[in-house]
């Protein structure tokens, strides 16, 4: 038998007949023997989240405010869930056990951590599966950075021994039995380690919303969904602003090597997405996979005469931004020019500080700070060896009217980054998807 890591967002929980609908996906296919679970979804758009509900009864506590209405408003919703269920869980004994953890001085993490937990143990009960605390298997350094050594071999140790378990995502330990949450895409990192220390055969990470379209529905109209993609296709789309799987989650599943897969829940005959380390021999597709880009970057230009034939001043223009902890996304260098592009807010209130450093250091002719440049990436394996590719994006451009501030090709082939101005972000995108991806 095969094996296949389950993972399934709040949206999937949010209620008796919803998770009736996932314990159902869950046993269609014999080979999802792993399931990790986030805490219970919104049921509709004003609702507030559970794990919202903890964070508010963690900061009430503290700040000595009411915070038992909270926590009873946390214990109905459980509730609710467990009688739509008909299992026995004692949820009360839940709720009281979180009170005295208030009082005794739990750390936020620690309490916010309680719905992913709750909810492992409902979904554990409804599908008769062995409870596996995420405590037991994640390890966090003392400085806060995932223990990944320890954690996957603890995860093969101690999950090669139980044939099906649910396991809460979102967090893990520090120091002995202190709980440590993810920052970001909890459930999906817990499901990413999990599947890649069993070697799995997929990942499966079941939502609401999954789909990755070719460029963004709100600027063109019934995008194309891509059906398959590489794990350094996505990564390029992600530092663009689509986030469907985190960056690290990328990096981690790219290098074991174990596809993921991108189900809706509310489409269950749908393929969804395949991503993958290479792209499979039967599911070639044109070189260009996706259109994406963000707004309101800044260039900082600085010109200097003789500046490729004088030694450092790259690195002390670096160094201005690194010592004050401002990332430079880009540069672009040339004979008399230096271009730093960034996003950063930290550099608008300290522009000032950071242009008279710059001076200072440099000693260059002119200091321009130029806004309002947005940043579009044609993405696509292989994209330096599609011969004409340069001319379809300059054509397609002019053909829209739209003026380039700047085009750069990355190293790898994976994307071309072309600068327009803001007010041209929208008509780029629409120009180059059409000439680009639609046939």
């Amino acid at each position: 038998m095969g094996i296949i890591v389950a993972k399934f967002g709040g949206i999937s929980l949010s209620d008796a007949e919803t998770i009736r609908n996932t314990v159902s996906i869950i046993k269609s296919d014999p080979s999802r023997r792993y399931v990790v679970v986030s805490s219970p979804g919104i049921r509709s758009g004003d609702e507030v989240r559970i794990t919202d509900m903890f964070y508010l009864c963690h900061s009430r506590y503290t700040n000595r405010e009411n915070f038992t209405e909270m926590l009873d408003k946390i214990e109905a919703r459980f509730r609710e869930i467990v009688q739509g269920l008909g299992i026995s869980i004692d949820v009360h004994a839940y709720m009281a056990g979180l009170k005295k953890d208030l009082f005794l001085g739990r750390t936020q993490e620690y309490i916010v951590s309680r719905g992913e937990y709750i909810m492992g143990k409902i979904m554990a009960e409804v599908l008769g599966w062995e409870f596996v605390d995420a405590a037991e298997l994640i390890f966090f350094n003392r400085d806060g950075t995932l223990n990944q050594e320890k954690t996957i071999s603890t995860i093969k140790s101690v999950l090669s021994k139980v044939d099906h378990a649910v396991i809460p995502g979102f967090y893990g330990v520090v120091s002995g039995t202190n709980i440590k949450t993810f920052e970001r895409g909890g459930g999906d990192m817990t499901g990413a380690l999990i599947a890649c220390a069993l070697e799995a055969d997929f990942l499966e990470k079941w939502a609401a919303m999954t789909e990755i379209f070719s460029a963004d529905p709100s600027i063109v109209k019934s995008p194309t969904i891509i059906r398959n993609i590489t794990y350094a296709e996505l990564r390029e789309l992600a530092y663009m602003g689509i986030n469907v799987v985190y960056d690290d989650i990328i990096l981690l599943m790219e290098q074991s090597g174990i596809p993921t897969k991108l189900r809706n829940v509310h489409h269950l005959n749908d393929e969804g997405t395949l991503i993958t380390k290479e792209l499979p021999a039967d599911k070639k597709r044109d070189v260009v996979a996706c259109i994406a880009g963000r707004r309101n970057y800044k260039v900082i230009q600085i010109r200097k005469f003789g500046m490729n034939k004088a030694v450092g001043i790259s690195q002390k223009v670096f160094a201005t931004f690194t010592n004050r902890n401002i990332p430079c996304e880009h540069y672009l260098s040339g004979i008399y020019q230096l271009s730093i592009i960034l996003k950063n807010p930290m550099f608008d209130l300290r522009r000032t500080e950071i242009i008279d450093e710059l001076y200072k250091a440099v000693n260059p002719e002119s200091i321009e700070v130029q806004k309002d440049l947005s940043l579009i990436a044609v993405v696509g394996e292989g994209m330096g060896t599609v011969k004409g590719i340069f001319a379809k994006v300059f054509d397609a451009l002019a053909a829209a009217h739209i003026k380039v501030r700047l085009i750069e090709q990355g190293g790898d082939d994976l994307n071309i980054l072309i600068g327009v101005y803001d007010e041209d972000f929208d008509a780029s995108v629409k120009a180059l998807y059409d000439a680009l991806i639609v046939h």
